[in-house]
């Protein structure tokens, strides 16, 4: 995709189309972003935004602002902007129908976590906690080591940590997805030990295959990691040591399974039950619709909720009951069952028998008229309640269906939006979609508070050696943490609306429509010509404020600035380094709603504070400044990285080395100017680089020249090559106006003067300025 934008025409207009700009993390975005600059982190420097690399890593760590970013580069219309214009009374037509989104409602099914199978759920959240899990950190194990922990060893410790979350995980999700990790550690450490004994390790690479088993990620085998582990001399770790705390492990181990399989025993006695499970059932018995989506996080649990569904005999024919009673159905329940190992075409069919009308084949068959129904299709065939893992929770339209059930906790709740818009689609013919999260009534707090033990561990190692991303993968955040407790505790309408739009806006990023909403809902009401004739320089002043400064709009020819400064004792500080020029958090300063002021005529006129005199100067030098700095360098050419700085080097030095014939000087001379200008040069690296393996071999300049000018030519780069050298645009004090101001004072706000109040105004703005 790069080279086919980076090549040939200059001018092509790229649009990109998506749902979900990120799925994964904020570098999806990323690289989305760098299509539209064609490779080039410097692209929009002239905006404030000097490199989109360092942008995105402050994101990730939860710095940085990507409003202006945002601004630049997308438009967005989520569902919660459409609900607020239609909440406005506009309505929103697509096709010649107008859109309606479904009322979303939470609702629960809950257990008791500590009294499943004879309160042994909290003993093995003990038992884990206190597992060495020694294979993952052999660095501990070595003879000759320093007292300090290295970075490898702290690394290690959090793989540590991840194997122990994923066990809670798995043991609140079912008793089947945890006896599957269980076993698998025992098999992996006795295994692990007979060959360390033989002389192989461990290594960093085998670590996250052996994760990606753990999370059913992967095909291969333990035994396949295992083998292909590399040779090391056994004499330099302890292994008396290292012994002891893999047998420990096992013993403990060994005692999980051996009460797993006591409980098994107890279970097809009839004398013990699972709790989850019974409450799920009484769950679906009390629903009313008839189509539900159930979704758990893991494949284990998944197959054993389906199986133990098609086994019990007796709530299939009360659910059949139900649904003759609810919707005179004759037939009964039909289950199906789609994970990450259910193959492309029958995960199709399954999604088809679920949703048919919805995802009917583009055409019919030649000769069958409207009634025709695919096979798998018809109403004997479809699917009543379909069970999932993730690999369904985006891409799909399955708004036939008016309940989705949430079988496990929320590691991370924004999941639970993601899972919502499968069934929350344009489309759907409800009115309400009933959202079910299944939570333990006790324990929670003991688990939650084992699990944020363990990720403030692995944050703290984080920080200090820095962890790479693919290792950590879907990171449990002490926000998270909170908002499962927050949706647990949501009984009432409005806590369960407040925590959904919370989400929601996490899903959605940053509204686009945000800022503007409240001026479209202004001239649908009062009409452009009210803002038209609203002068420059109006100010107002906004007591009781969260914070005490000054709000200044300024544009400089076309482009538009915001910027903050806060009071700082006693006096606006129009210091460089207190400056806040993010859109959203200015806007959050700036929000307001009519209804919470008096009418305009009824206001007094805004008191001028001369203060503003000493500030405006200051604050404009500051713009321009900001203004210019970012114009200049948006003219600097970014340092070459060290594979093109080789090719640079030879190609600069040959000059003076050898005499090259004319053809050859005139494309050396054509490469470099591109080397140095074209931004966009590291969408073709891996061209660059076998060109310079080459070199190396042979040392021959002029083939190397040749190699590079007829791919520059084939990819039409030199297309257009004059319009990269751009000229400086820098501002000066008369591209500068001043739109408007605003004090922000914590103070209350002071008695009118009546003599003001009674006086008539006669020119309408006059309490603004």
């Amino acid at each position: 995709m790069q080279r086919l934008i980076c090549g040939g025409r200059r001018n092509k207009w790229v649009v990109l189309l998506t749902a979900t700009p990120i799925n994964n993390t904020i570098f999806d975005l990323y690289h989305q972003v760098l299509l539209l600059t064609r490779n080039d982190d410097h692209y929009y420097s002239s905006w404030g935004i000097p490199n989109l690399s360092a942008l995105f890593k402050k994101l990730d760590k939860g710095e940085g602002q990507i409003t202006e970013l945002l601004f630049q580069t997308m438009v967005r219309r989520s569902r919660l902007d459409v609900l607020k214009r239609q909440q406005a009374g506009e309505k929103i037509i697509i096709g010649g129908q107008e859109i309606r989104f479904p009322r979303r409602i939470l609702k629960q099914f809950t257990y008791n976590f500590e009294s499943s199978f004879q309160g042994l759920y909290s003993r093995w959240v003990a038992y884990i906690e206190n597992l060495n899990l020694a294979p993952y950190n052999l660095e501990n194990y070595v003879r000759q080591k320093n007292d300090k922990l290295t970075d490898r060893q702290l690394r290690n410790e959090v793989i540590g940590s991840l194997m122990k979350t994923l066990y809670l995980k798995r043991l609140e999700s079912s008793i089947k997805a945890f006896e599957v990790s269980i076993c698998w550690q025992s098999d992996f450490q006795g295994r692990f030990l007979d060959l360390l004994q033989q002389g192989h390790l461990l290594d960093g690479s085998s670590y996250r295959r052996l994760m990606a088993l753990e999370a059913e990620e992967q095909e291969d085998s333990v035994e396949q990691v295992l083998v292909s582990l590399p040779e090391v001399n056994p004499e330099d770790y302890d292994l008396d040591k290292l012994t002891q705390a893999i047998q420990a492990d096992q013993k403990t181990l060994a005692q999980i399974i051996q009460d797993l399989t006591r409980i098994q025993a107890r279970v097809q006695a009839g004398e013990d039950s699972d709790l989850k499970l019974m409450a799920f059932k009484r769950m679906m018995l009390s629903l009313e619709q008839d189509k539900v989506l159930v979704f758990t996080y893991f494949k284990d649990t998944a197959e054993y909720l389906y199986q133990q569904l098609l086994e019990d005999k007796q709530w299939l024919e009360a659910m059949a009951e139900k649904r003759s009673r609810y919707r005179n159905f004759s037939s009964g329940l039909r289950v199906g069952l789609l994970t990450g190992k259910t193959p492309s075409r029958e995960r199709e069919m399954l999604v088809r028998r679920f949703a048919p009308r919805v995802n009917r084949p583009f055409s019919n068959p030649s000769g069958c008229g409207e009634d025709y129904q695919e096979v798998g299709c018809s109403p004997e065939e479809q699917i009543d309640l379909l069970i999932c893992t993730d690999v369904l929770s985006e891409g799909q339209n399955l708004q036939e269906a008016a309940v989705l059930v949430n079988y496990d906790l929320h590691w991370n709740p924004v999941r639970m939006i993601q899972r919502a818009g499968r069934i929350d689609r344009l489309g759907s013919p409800f009115e309400e979609l009933t959202i079910v999260n299944g939570f333990p009534e006790q324990g929670l707090e003991l688990l939650l508070g084992l699990v944020r033990k363990l990720q403030q561990r692995i944050a703290l190692i984080d920080q200090q050696v820095g962890l790479d991303a693919s290792v950590l993968g879907e990171v449990i955040s002490e926000r998270s943490l909170e908002e499962i407790r927050l949706l647990k505790e949501a009984q009432t309408p409005s806590a369960q609306s407040e925590i959904l739009q919370a989400l929601e806006k996490k899903v959605d990023l940053v509204s686009m429509d945000e800022m503007r909403f409240p001026l479209l809902e202004f001239i649908q009401q009062s009409g452009l010509q009210a803002v038209e004739e609203i002068p420059l320089g109006i100010h107002s002043t906004r007591y009781q404020a969260p914070q005490d400064g000054l709000f200044l709009a300024f544009q400089v020819k076309d482009r538009h600035f915001w910027h903050f400064y806060p009071r700082i004792e006693g006096r606006i500080s129009v210091s460089i380094d207190h400056l806040q020029s993010d859109w959203g958090s200015i806007f959050q300063l700036l929000y307001c709603r009519p209804e919470d002021f008096p009418k305009p005529d009824d206001l007094p006129p805004a008191p001028f504070d001369g203060e503003i005199f000493e500030v405006l100067q200051p604050a404009i030098q500051n713009l321009l400044n900001l203004l210019n700095r970012s114009q200049g360098s948006s003219l600097l050419q970014p340092s070459l990285p060290q594979w093109l700085r080789r090719i640079y080097l030879v190609l600069t030095e040959v000059e003076d080395a050898i005499e090259l014939d004319a053809v050859t000087e005139e494309a050396r001379q054509r490469v470099l100017d591109l080397v140095i200008h074209t931004k966009s040069i590291r969408t073709y690296e891996r061209d660059c680089k076998e060109f310079w393996k080459n070199y190396q071999k042979n040392r021959d300049v002029a083939n190397l020249i040749h190699s590079l000018d007829e791919l520059f030519i084939d990819e039409g780069l030199y297309k257009g090559s004059s319009s990269r050298h751009r000229s400086p645009t820098f501002f000066t004090q008369e591209d500068v106006q001043l739109i408007c101001y605003q004090w922000f004072r914590s103070d209350p706000e002071p008695p009118a003067d009546p003599y003001l109040l009674r006086r008539r105004r006669k020119d309408p703005y006059e309490a603004l300025h």
